[in-house]
């Protein structure tokens, strides 16, 4: 059985890391973090626990912006779609 899927990439990683830069930033921090450990004289074990730590770091921020403006959408639909409803008063 083989799978074989479309390419879903549409542009080159740097065409998208040019559309965001703080990612861009981030994987400069990354690769740079790597190559000064590599030249301090780390082990690649560490190397590669360091590394894989700030993948996961980063991945919680990229899902972090992701849920905030998924909320934020949320919100402003509710208020589009209900303009009556007031949002944070206290109940009497």
């Amino acid at each position: 059985m083989t799978d074989k899927h479309p390419p879903i990439r549409k542009q080159t990683l740097d065409e998208r890391f040019a559309k965001d830069p703080v990612m861009r930033e981030r994987m400069h921090q990354i690769a740079d973090m790597r190559d000064e450990l590599i030249a301090s004289g780390c082990s690649l074990d560490e190397v590669e626990n360091r590394v894989v730590e700030q993948i996961r770091l980063l991945g919680q921020e990229l899902l972090g912006g992701v849920a905030q403006l998924k909320a934020d959408e949320a919100t402003a639909k509710a208020r589009r779609e209900h303009p009556p409803a007031i949002r944070d008063i206290k109940k009497k």
